[in-house]
This record gives C-alpha cells, sequence and structure tokens, in this order.
C-alpha cells in the first residue's frame, strides 16, 4: 500500500523515456534474475547491478544519474535503518528502495522514517513490483501490508486482510469495469484513464470507487495490487 511521502522527489521518468535503476543484492542469480525481470517490463529502464552495499556506493561515486536505489536488506556492507539514513543524506535527491524475503513489521516503520520511499517483497510478481516501483517514484510511499512480508503490518497500513489480497479473486464486473481496472493496474491515473476511454475524470473516480468495494479493498494501490493477483493484464497507458 502507499502513502503520502511528499518530501521524497518525484523520479518518475516521462513516459517513452530511458531511466536507470541500481540494484545492490549479494546473491549473483537473484541480482540478475531481478534485473533480467524489470528490463523486460520496460524497455527503457536499465538496470545496473552492484554485489553489496559498499559496491553501490563506489559506482554512485563515480554516477550518481538513477532513478532509484534499490537495496537488498540483507547483505553486505547493509546495517538496516542506519545505511538507509546514510545513503539518504549522502544523496539526498536518490530515492532509496528496500527489498527483502521477510522483514518484521518493527523493522518497516524505521526504514521508511529513515528516508526509504519503499519496501518491496522479493515475492511480488514482475507487473506488481514494476507498479509499486513507479507509484514509489511518482512521490508515494509503498509498504507492504500483512502476508507480503512475513509478518509485515506497518502501523501506517490501512488494516486489511492481507490473506484477502493474497487470494484475490475477479468479481463479477461490467465491460467497462472491466476496463478501467486494466488501467488502475497499470498505475494509471484517473486523467490518462479518462482521456483512454474518453470519459470524464468524475466518472472514472466513480468506477474506481465501485471497484474497491467489489474488491473489498482500501484504496486505488491496494486494487491494483488485487487485480494483478487474480490475473488481470495491465493496459498500456499515454501518459504524455
Amino acid at each position: 500500500m502507499t502513502s503520502d511521502h511528499s518530501s521524497v522527489p518525484t523520479n518518475l521518468p516521462p513516459v517513452g523515456s530511458a531511466w536507470r535503476i541500481l540494484l545492490a543484492d549479494d546473491h549473483a542469480m537473484v541480482r540478475e534474475a531481478l534485473s533480467q525481470m524489470l528490463e523486460r517490463l520496460d524497455e527503457n529502464l536499465h538496470v545496473a547491478q552492484a554485489r553489496d552495499l559498499p559496491d553501490a556506493l563506489k559506482i554512485l561515486a563515480a554516477d550518481v544519474a538513477f532513478s532509484l536505489l534499490l537495496l537488498d536488506y540483507n547483505m553486505p556492507g547493509m546495517a538496516g535503518v542506519d545505511s538507509v539514513r546514510g545513503v539518504a543524506a549522502q544523496y539526498p535527491s536518490l530515492p532509496i528502495g528496500i527489498i527483502s524475503g521477510y522483514l518484521a513489521s518493527a523493522e518497516v516503520e524505521p526504514l521508511i522514517a529513515a528516508g526509504a520511499i519503499g519496501v518491496f517483497p522479493k515475492t511480488m510478481s514482475g507487473p506488481a513490483l514494476m507498479m509499486a516501483l513507479k507509484l514509489a517514484l511518482s512521490g508515494q510511499t509503498y509498504v507492504p501490508w500483512s502476508g507480503d512480508l512475513g509478518q509485515a503490518a506497518p502501523s501506517r497500513a490501512v488494516p486489511m486482510s492481507g490473506a484477502t489480497l493474497a487470494t484475490a479473486d475477479l468479481p463479477e464486473l461490467s465491460a467497462r469495469q472491466t476496463e478501467v481496472l486494466g488501467y488502475i493496474a497499470a498505475g494509471a491515473a484517473n486523467k490518462d484513464i479518462a482521456r483512454a476511454l474518453t470519459l470524464s475524470e468524475v466518472t472514472i473516480k466513480i468506477h474506481v470507487a465501485a471497484l474497491c468495494r467489489k474488491f473489498g479493498v482500501a484504496n486505488r494501490t491496494q486494487l491494483a495490487t488485487a487485480a494483478l493477483r487474480a490475473g488481470v493484464a495491465p493496459h498500456e497507458v499515454d501518459r504524455s
């Protein structure tokens, strides 16, 4: 789920433009698989790789022109909150994301407070992860809810059953709701959906509210994730 994080600069690149992520993970197979997956999902994305935090800092010392620094929580050189705080102080305009297979709920909130724009489970599907990264880069903060990262359920989360999201079924939808849901799954804004479907933004808001009720979720971010988990294919949308 996400929340407003206005102090974080918006680093989401314009549609169709090249952008880069620096990914640091000490497991080569995980690092390479994640890089390839993200690059397949966005042909304009290049993922540079670092084997640990010191290696990432060495790369940043020579080239800081990245849209996002993505750090594995458990790797050599990482000291949790202290590392996030230190990197954020050294590179205040560089968004920092944390990836991990497991985090306790007590560990998530301090990472966000230290400057991370999001905590991303390694168990996320490719489209869901890409959507979450882009949402975070657009100025929101992405944090997992119960079931996404082991026991993680940060206090900022809107109360909700993790099991409901993890086993999301596709409810009965109208043809128009199905169209809107495809754009929501892609992380499209209401204005972009309205333009693509030649509808008013007010009409799109009504559809989104109805979809949230049908899926039993609290906001559009949870709706997008539930849609992806229910097998909804994201629609391409022109945000220019």
